[in-house]
């Protein structure tokens, strides 16, 4: 253990990170080729994943990789060993695909709790985006609090994103976890996420209903 953990002079800490990070990206890269493997054809759920994929790398992913909107790039709001075993141009995509993981997961909860009513999908409906909204807040807090906490810098340091359209300029620290700020800046990509996904999601679905009904 302490030769793998000595890989790029990594802690313990930095290391149980960036390996939930690797395997939380490569989730579903896996499903996604096991899916089109069977299916063959994409699906509502596939389309909506690949598009949230474009939305997250340019909708704040990128931008706080490398600091294009006047924060600090992620190299240097992290420790040397982070940067090692997590190479800038490799952090955005590593990000986007782990949030894709989240938003795959926060689509299986919706189906599941709403599995014999479809109709939540045809018409907006406020409980699907209040399960929505409750998770994805909810892990980004997790994260926020217990991961990430070590590379998010300080109010200043993040750039602004399309995503987090306050930028640094309105970032009150909403709560502290562990002594860890959460601020509203983290959590708003998040906030707008809800409605996107869910208006996705239904976009796709509505055209695959009328695929099957025309053919």
């Amino acid at each position: 253990m302490s030769e793998i953990l000595g890989f790029c002079g990594l802690n313990d800490f930095e290391f149980w990170l960036v390996v939930r990070l690797y395997i939380a990206a490569f989730i579903p890269i896996f499903l996604t080729a096991n899916h089109l493997f069977y299916k063959k054809k994409p699906n509502p759920t596939s389309l909506t994943l690949i598009f949230s994929f474009i939305i997250v790398t340019f909708g704040w992913e990128i931008w706080l990789t490398y600091g294009f909107g006047g924060g600090l790039p992620v190299d240097e709001r992290r420790s040397v060993a982070l940067s090692c075993a997590i190479p800038q141009n490799l952090n955005w995509i590593l990000n986007s695909l782990a949030d894709v993981f989240i938003i795959w997961i926060g689509l299986i909860i919706v189906k599941n709790v709403f599995r014999n009513n479809v109709s939540v999908f045809n018409n907006w409906n406020w409980k699907v985006a209040l399960i929505l909204f409750v998770w994805f807040m909810a892990q980004n807090i997790y994260v926020e609090a217990f991961f990430y906490h070590l590379q998010l810098g300080s109010n200043g340091d993040l750039s602004w994103a399309p995503m987090q359209p306050l930028g640094s300029w309105y970032n009150p620290t909403l709560f502290k976890i562990a002594g860890n700020p959460i601020t509203f800046q983290s959590q708003s990509s998040w906030f707008i996420m809800t409605p996107v996904v869910y208006l996705t999601y239904k976009y796709f679905y509505k055209n695959h209903l009328s695929d099957k009904i025309e053919s």
